[in-house]
């Protein structure tokens, strides 16, 4: 399927991230709680990736559900970054100083991906529902 590039993209970049953030815990950072169901909305994204090739709908199903469980941690992080752009700037060059990429990746690129991910999840369940026998999936 040529939507799989895509879904493991997202699910690389966004569970990277998230994991990243969630490694804070080892030095006494208290968990979060949204990074734990974004991980988890990752790895369903992954599964959906691999499921793509077998079952179309089940795939853009758990996809779209996936991507959903993504923004739990992404759409309070967008709203954070519109609203306080100073902090969000502050942040991202605090760490590219440090050379910390993997936070500025996926607070940049990770969004993005998610976006295209949800889109194309939206618009594959579509596809599938209109096309006769999609029941078969």
């Amino acid at each position: 399927m040529k939507w799989m590039p895509l879904f493991v993209l997202t699910a690389l970049v966004t569970g990277l991230h998230n994991f990243y953030g969630l490694m804070e815990t080892v030095n006494g950072a208290a968990m979060n709680l949204l990074n734990c169901v974004s991980l988890l909305g990752s790895a369903m994204l992954l599964v959906a990736a691999v499921l793509l090739t077998f079952r179309q709908h089940t795939a853009t199903k758990l996809g779209f559900l996936a991507s959903l469980l993504c923004w739990v941690y992404y759409a309070p992080l967008l709203f954070v970054s519109l609203v306080a752009p100073f902090s969000a700037w502050r942040q991202i060059q605090f760490d590219l100083k440090f050379h910390e990429y993997v936070p500025v990746v996926g607070r940049l690129v990770g969004p993005i991906l998610l976006l295209l991910c949800t889109a194309t999840s939206i618009i594959l369940l579509r596809a599938l529902r209109s096309k006769p026998g999609a029941g078969a999936f």
